[in-house]
Protein backbone atom coordinates (compact mmCIF):
# COMPACT_ATOMS: atom_id res chain seq x y z
CA UNK A 1 0.00 0.00 0.00
CA UNK A 2 1.47 3.43 -1.08
CA UNK A 3 2.06 6.16 1.57
CA UNK A 4 0.29 8.35 -0.62
CA UNK A 5 -3.12 6.36 -0.79
CA UNK A 6 -2.63 5.17 3.26
CA UNK A 7 -2.71 9.36 3.46
CA UNK A 8 -5.70 9.34 1.33
CA UNK A 9 -7.84 6.74 2.86
CA UNK A 10 -6.36 8.82 6.41
CA UNK A 11 -8.18 11.96 5.42
CA UNK A 12 -11.21 10.30 3.95
CA UNK A 13 -11.96 8.16 7.14
CA UNK A 14 -11.66 11.31 9.06
CA UNK A 15 -13.84 13.31 7.17
CA UNK A 16 -16.51 10.44 7.22
CA UNK A 17 -16.47 11.18 10.97
CA UNK A 18 -16.98 14.73 10.40
CA UNK A 19 -19.84 13.90 8.08
CA UNK A 20 -21.66 11.65 10.45
CA UNK A 21 -21.50 14.34 13.38
CA UNK A 22 -22.46 16.79 11.01
CA UNK A 23 -25.40 15.00 9.96
CA UNK A 24 -27.17 14.46 12.99
CA UNK A 25 -26.36 17.77 14.38
CA UNK A 26 -29.62 19.05 11.94
CA UNK A 27 -31.76 16.93 13.87
CA UNK A 28 -30.14 18.02 17.06
CA UNK A 29 -30.62 21.62 15.66
CA UNK A 30 -33.88 21.28 14.96
CA UNK A 31 -34.78 20.18 18.38
CA UNK A 32 -32.61 22.27 20.05
CA UNK A 33 -34.38 25.66 18.80
CA UNK A 34 -37.20 25.19 20.51
CA UNK A 35 -35.31 25.70 24.14
CA UNK A 36 -33.19 28.49 22.78
CA UNK A 37 -34.07 30.93 20.27
CA UNK A 38 -32.09 30.09 16.82
CA UNK A 39 -30.10 33.12 16.60
CA UNK A 40 -28.89 33.27 20.81
CA UNK A 41 -28.02 29.49 19.79
CA UNK A 42 -25.98 29.72 17.07
CA UNK A 43 -23.91 32.83 18.71
CA UNK A 44 -23.44 30.38 22.19
CA UNK A 45 -22.38 27.57 20.10
CA UNK A 46 -19.48 29.46 18.06
CA UNK A 47 -18.86 31.85 21.53
CA UNK A 48 -17.79 28.37 23.21
CA UNK A 49 -15.81 27.16 20.35
CA UNK A 50 -14.06 30.36 20.20
CA UNK A 51 -12.94 30.50 24.01
CA UNK A 52 -12.06 26.31 24.30
CA UNK A 53 -9.62 26.98 21.27
CA UNK A 54 -8.51 30.53 22.50
CA UNK A 55 -7.75 28.96 25.69
CA UNK A 56 -5.98 26.30 23.40
CA UNK A 57 -3.63 28.76 21.82
CA UNK A 58 -3.04 30.32 25.21
CA UNK A 59 -1.61 27.06 26.56
CA UNK A 60 0.47 26.43 23.63
CA UNK A 61 1.62 30.21 23.73
CA UNK A 62 0.00 30.93 19.93
CA UNK A 63 0.49 34.30 18.79
CA UNK A 64 -3.71 34.28 17.83
CA UNK A 65 -3.01 37.98 15.92
CA UNK A 66 -1.36 35.09 13.22
CA UNK A 67 -4.70 33.77 12.45
CA UNK A 68 -6.86 36.90 12.31
CA UNK A 69 -4.75 38.38 9.34
CA UNK A 70 -5.62 38.03 5.26
CA UNK A 71 -8.45 38.24 3.04
CA UNK A 72 -9.01 34.33 2.87
CA UNK A 73 -9.13 33.96 6.48
CA UNK A 74 -11.96 36.63 6.74
CA UNK A 75 -14.25 35.75 3.99
CA UNK A 76 -13.85 32.18 5.12
CA UNK A 77 -15.00 32.71 8.26
CA UNK A 78 -17.47 35.44 7.73
CA UNK A 79 -18.93 33.29 4.74
CA UNK A 80 -19.31 30.52 7.41
CA UNK A 81 -20.77 32.71 10.07
CA UNK A 82 -23.86 33.82 8.08
CA UNK A 83 -24.36 30.25 6.32
CA UNK A 84 -24.58 29.36 9.78
CA UNK A 85 -26.72 31.73 11.13
CA UNK A 86 -29.03 30.93 8.14
CA UNK A 87 -29.20 27.09 9.09
CA UNK A 88 -30.41 27.59 12.66
CA UNK A 89 -32.91 30.42 11.80
CA UNK A 90 -34.43 28.51 8.72
CA UNK A 91 -34.38 25.13 10.91
CA UNK A 92 -37.14 27.46 13.08
CA UNK A 93 -39.71 26.78 10.00
CA UNK A 94 -38.82 23.44 8.25
CA UNK A 95 -37.82 20.45 8.62
CA UNK A 96 -34.16 18.32 9.71
CA UNK A 97 -34.61 16.55 6.56
CA UNK A 98 -35.37 19.31 4.18
CA UNK A 99 -32.41 21.17 5.97
CA UNK A 100 -29.86 18.95 5.04
CA UNK A 101 -30.69 18.80 1.34
CA UNK A 102 -31.10 22.37 1.13
CA UNK A 103 -27.77 22.42 2.85
CA UNK A 104 -25.61 20.35 0.59
CA UNK A 105 -26.82 21.54 -2.70
CA UNK A 106 -24.34 23.49 -1.48
CA UNK A 107 -22.24 21.18 -3.51
CA UNK A 108 -24.06 21.67 -7.02
CA UNK A 109 -22.88 25.50 -6.63
CA UNK A 110 -19.20 24.96 -5.99
CA UNK A 111 -18.72 24.29 -9.63
CA UNK A 112 -20.15 27.54 -10.33
CA UNK A 113 -18.00 29.48 -8.16
CA UNK A 114 -15.01 27.59 -9.06
CA UNK A 115 -15.74 28.69 -12.56
CA UNK A 116 -16.53 32.28 -11.51
CA UNK A 117 -13.25 32.87 -8.70
CA UNK A 118 -11.02 30.27 -9.82
CA UNK A 119 -11.09 30.23 -13.78
CA UNK A 120 -12.12 27.02 -14.06
CA UNK A 121 -13.53 25.64 -16.84
CA UNK A 122 -17.37 24.45 -16.23
CA UNK A 123 -18.11 21.35 -17.77
CA UNK A 124 -21.73 21.14 -19.60
CA UNK A 125 -22.41 18.31 -16.90
CA UNK A 126 -22.07 20.73 -14.21
CA UNK A 127 -24.48 23.22 -15.63
CA UNK A 128 -27.13 20.25 -15.88
CA UNK A 129 -26.07 19.37 -12.43
CA UNK A 130 -27.10 22.77 -11.59
CA UNK A 131 -30.19 22.84 -13.49
CA UNK A 132 -31.12 19.51 -12.20
CA UNK A 133 -30.51 20.51 -8.36
CA UNK A 134 -32.48 23.90 -8.74
CA UNK A 135 -35.23 21.69 -9.69
CA UNK A 136 -34.66 19.41 -6.60
CA UNK A 137 -34.62 22.81 -4.44
CA UNK A 138 -37.79 23.54 -6.12
CA UNK A 139 -39.65 20.53 -5.04
CA UNK A 140 -38.51 20.19 -2.14
CA UNK A 141 -39.67 23.60 -1.18
CA UNK A 142 -42.92 23.73 -2.42
CA UNK A 143 -43.86 20.28 -2.38
CA UNK A 144 -45.04 20.63 -6.11
CA UNK A 145 -47.44 23.40 -5.44
CA UNK A 146 -46.56 26.88 -6.08
CA UNK A 147 -49.26 28.41 -3.34
CA UNK A 148 -47.02 26.70 -0.71
CA UNK A 149 -44.25 29.61 -1.72
CA UNK A 150 -45.96 31.38 0.60
CA UNK A 151 -45.98 29.39 3.70
CA UNK A 152 -43.84 29.14 6.64
CA UNK A 153 -41.92 25.96 5.22
CA UNK A 154 -41.10 27.66 2.24
CA UNK A 155 -40.03 30.88 3.60
CA UNK A 156 -37.42 28.27 5.92
CA UNK A 157 -36.09 26.43 3.25
CA UNK A 158 -35.48 29.13 1.06
CA UNK A 159 -33.35 30.70 3.98
CA UNK A 160 -31.30 27.48 4.35
CA UNK A 161 -31.32 27.41 0.40
CA UNK A 162 -29.46 30.69 0.56
CA UNK A 163 -27.32 29.72 3.13
CA UNK A 164 -26.09 26.92 1.32
CA UNK A 165 -25.51 28.83 -1.63
CA UNK A 166 -23.18 31.10 0.83
CA UNK A 167 -21.30 27.81 1.75
CA UNK A 168 -20.70 26.96 -2.03
CA UNK A 169 -18.71 30.41 -2.19
CA UNK A 170 -17.13 29.77 1.09
CA UNK A 171 -16.05 26.46 0.29
CA UNK A 172 -13.76 28.43 -1.98
CA UNK A 173 -11.97 29.79 0.97
CA UNK A 174 -12.04 27.01 2.64
CA UNK A 175 -9.80 24.96 0.57
CA UNK A 176 -7.28 28.11 -0.04
CA UNK A 177 -7.06 28.19 3.93
CA UNK A 178 -6.33 24.99 4.24
CA UNK A 179 -3.80 24.14 1.34
CA UNK A 180 -2.13 28.03 -0.07
CA UNK A 181 -1.74 29.40 4.16
CA UNK A 182 1.61 28.40 6.08
CA UNK A 183 -1.55 26.68 8.83
CA UNK A 184 -1.81 23.45 10.29
CA UNK A 185 -5.33 22.24 10.21
CA UNK A 186 -6.09 22.92 13.75
CA UNK A 187 -4.90 26.66 13.15
CA UNK A 188 -7.29 27.06 10.28
CA UNK A 189 -10.17 25.69 12.09
CA UNK A 190 -8.95 28.15 15.41
CA UNK A 191 -9.24 31.31 12.57
CA UNK A 192 -12.56 29.76 11.00
CA UNK A 193 -13.94 29.29 14.88
CA UNK A 194 -13.35 33.11 15.67
CA UNK A 195 -14.14 35.07 12.95
CA UNK A 196 -17.46 33.20 12.84
CA UNK A 197 -17.73 33.81 16.16
CA UNK A 198 -17.27 37.82 15.72
CA UNK A 199 -18.97 37.95 12.50
CA UNK A 200 -22.43 36.17 14.25
CA UNK A 201 -22.62 38.76 17.51
CA UNK A 202 -24.82 41.15 15.27
CA UNK A 203 -27.16 39.14 14.76
CA UNK A 204 -28.07 38.58 18.42
CA UNK A 205 -29.50 42.16 17.64
CA UNK A 206 -32.74 39.94 16.38
CA UNK A 207 -32.81 37.20 18.87
CA UNK A 208 -35.52 36.85 21.53
CA UNK A 209 -32.91 35.84 23.86
CA UNK A 210 -35.35 32.61 24.84
CA UNK A 211 -33.53 30.30 26.68
CA UNK A 212 -34.60 27.15 28.78
CA UNK A 213 -32.10 25.95 30.10
CA UNK A 214 -31.89 22.23 30.74
CA UNK A 215 -30.38 19.28 29.88
CA UNK A 216 -31.42 19.63 26.40
CA UNK A 217 -30.83 22.43 25.59
CA UNK A 218 -26.87 22.62 27.01
CA UNK A 219 -26.17 19.51 25.89
CA UNK A 220 -26.89 20.34 22.09
CA UNK A 221 -24.74 23.70 22.62
CA UNK A 222 -22.01 21.32 23.71
CA UNK A 223 -22.50 18.88 20.96
CA UNK A 224 -22.41 21.54 18.41
CA UNK A 225 -19.83 23.69 19.91
CA UNK A 226 -17.01 20.99 20.55
CA UNK A 227 -17.73 18.32 18.53
CA UNK A 228 -19.56 19.93 14.95
CA UNK A 229 -17.41 22.92 15.65
CA UNK A 230 -13.74 22.12 16.82
CA UNK A 231 -13.37 18.31 16.32
CA UNK A 232 -15.65 18.36 12.56
CA UNK A 233 -13.94 21.12 11.25
CA UNK A 234 -10.22 19.91 12.42
CA UNK A 235 -11.22 16.82 10.79
CA UNK A 236 -12.54 18.66 7.58
CA UNK A 237 -9.54 21.04 7.21
CA UNK A 238 -7.15 18.12 7.38
CA UNK A 239 -9.01 16.37 4.50
CA UNK A 240 -8.99 19.28 2.24
CA UNK A 241 -5.84 19.19 2.94
CA UNK A 242 -5.09 16.00 0.87
CA UNK A 243 -8.72 15.74 -0.84
CA UNK A 244 -10.02 17.34 -3.74
CA UNK A 245 -12.96 19.38 -3.42
CA UNK A 246 -14.81 17.12 -5.67
CA UNK A 247 -13.75 13.93 -3.34
CA UNK A 248 -14.70 16.20 -0.49
CA UNK A 249 -18.37 17.13 -1.59
CA UNK A 250 -18.84 12.87 -2.63
CA UNK A 251 -18.03 11.99 1.09
CA UNK A 252 -20.40 14.75 2.32
CA UNK A 253 -23.24 13.45 0.72
CA UNK A 254 -23.42 10.88 3.17
CA UNK A 255 -24.56 13.82 5.42
CA UNK A 256 -27.60 13.99 3.86
CA UNK A 257 -28.35 9.87 4.90
CA UNK A 258 -27.05 10.23 8.38
CA UNK A 259 -29.51 13.55 8.64
CA UNK A 260 -32.94 11.94 7.38
CA UNK A 261 -32.53 8.27 9.23
CA UNK A 262 -31.75 10.29 12.45
CA UNK A 263 -34.26 12.45 11.84
CA UNK A 264 -36.84 9.91 10.76
CA UNK A 265 -35.71 7.55 13.76
CA UNK A 266 -35.71 10.05 16.74
CA UNK A 267 -38.62 12.53 15.37
CA UNK A 268 -40.40 10.99 12.73
CA UNK A 269 -40.12 13.00 10.09
CA UNK A 270 -41.20 12.00 6.89
CA UNK A 271 -41.30 12.82 3.21
CA UNK A 272 -43.54 13.06 0.53
CA UNK A 273 -42.99 10.99 -2.86
CA UNK A 274 -42.88 14.48 -4.78
CA UNK A 275 -40.23 15.55 -2.02
CA UNK A 276 -38.12 12.43 -2.32
CA UNK A 277 -38.13 12.87 -6.11
CA UNK A 278 -36.94 16.35 -5.20
CA UNK A 279 -34.07 14.92 -2.80
CA UNK A 280 -33.06 12.16 -5.42
CA UNK A 281 -32.52 15.37 -8.27
CA UNK A 282 -30.42 17.08 -5.40
CA UNK A 283 -28.31 14.06 -5.24
CA UNK A 284 -28.05 13.92 -9.19
CA UNK A 285 -27.46 17.29 -9.68
CA UNK A 286 -24.92 16.61 -7.23
CA UNK A 287 -23.23 13.60 -8.56
CA UNK A 288 -23.09 15.35 -12.40
CA UNK A 289 -21.80 18.83 -10.55
CA UNK A 290 -18.80 16.88 -9.25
Amino acid sequence: MSVHFSKKAGAAAGLLISVLIWGISFPVIKVAVVEVDSLLFINLRFLLAAALLVSYSILRRERLTRLLKGRILWIMGVTNGVGFAMEVFGLNFTTATNASLLVNVNIVFMALFSAILLGERIKHRAILGILIGLAGVFLITTDGDLTALASGSAIGDAIIFVGGVIWAYSMIYNKRAATELNLSSMEVTESMTIISAISLLPFLAFSSFKFNLNFLSVSSILYTAVLCTILGFFLFYKALKTLTVVNTGMLMLLEIVVAIIVSYAFLGEEMTLIGMFGGALIASGILLSS
